[in-house]
């Protein structure tokens, strides 16, 4: 054989041999890229995952406190119906206290006429009953 022959067998031989380098550098770049859109699938869907978890825990937490505030309103009128009630008691006890007043005062008045009366007449009252009209 001459050396061109032997040259293009190697050519022949060598063409193959290239296509399946070229060949295996592709499909190892595609399957990094596609590793790649795998794992980058993966990560949006976790993201996903952790979002759908964030907002149950949102509702959760949501509902919790929606919750917890309706109690406290409820809470809040019952004091609020507490207090209106004291305050009309309050009121009434005030008024009580004002009619008692004025009874001592118009009976101290009283006491002290007949004291006047008692003294006018020339009778002089107890020393106890003395005492208590002031």
């Amino acid at each position: 054989m001459d050396i061109a022959g032997l040259v293009v067998q190697v050519i022949v031989g060598a063409v193959p041999i290239g296509v399946a380098i070229l060949s295996y550098r592709a499909a190892a770049e595609a399957a990094r890229r596609s590793e790649a859109a795998t794992i980058a699938a993966a990560e949006r869907q976790a993201e996903i995952e952790r979002t759908k978890v964030d907002a149950e825990a949102f509702q959760r937490a949501k509902q919790i406190y929606e919750s917890a505030l309706e109690r406290l309103q409820a809470q809040l009128d019952q004091v609020q119906a507490e207090c209106d009630r004291l305050n009309t008691e309050l009121a009434q006890e005030r008024e009580t206290s004002q009619w008692l007043r004025e009874q001592i005062a118009r009976l101290e008045r009283t006491v002290a006429a007949l004291r006047r009366q008692l003294v006018g007449a020339g009778i002089t009252p107890a020393a106890g009953e003395a005492s208590e009209g002031g």
